[in-house]
């Protein structure tokens, strides 16, 4: 049984090492996660469900992650996202900063950097 006062994040990552570490860290950390390998079954968890982080790569199968991003802000502008890649470049984060994301994180990820970005979006829920 899920406790409703986890906070639900959806992982949306094709590379499965990094994901399954990321989903064994995140849900260490107490939170409910969800992972997809591709952008096509982001979207339609996220038109199903709600979701208080949507984490996603850019270069993804069958839906990259900006026409993710793209089809989610039709829907709603106050998720949270973060975007972990390997493609980012200044252009890149001026287009992702245009589309309200304000989480960007570069691969290969750096662990620390990564638990700060996630104690910036819940202050009062990450463990110690």
């Amino acid at each position: 049984m899920v406790d409703s006062s986890m906070k639900k994040i959806l992982l949306a990552e094709d590379d499965r090492n990094l994901s399954h570490s990321m989903d064994t860290w995140l849900t260490l950390e107490g939170f409910e996660v969800v992972t997809v390998y591709n952008g096509e079954e982001a979207l339609k968890k996220l038109l199903k469900e709600q979701y208080d982080l949507l984490i996603t790569d850019i270069a993804m199968p069958r839906l990259n992650g900006i026409n993710l991003i793209s089809e989610i802000r039709t829907v709603t502008a106050r998720l949270p996202i973060m975007v972990i890649s390997g493609k980012l470049n200044a252009e890149l984060m001026k287009q992702l900063r245009e589309m309200n994301v304000k989480h960007m994180l570069p691969k290969p990820i750096k662990p620390m950097e990564f638990r700060k970005v996630m104690d910036n979006l819940f202050p009062d829920y990450m463990m110690a």
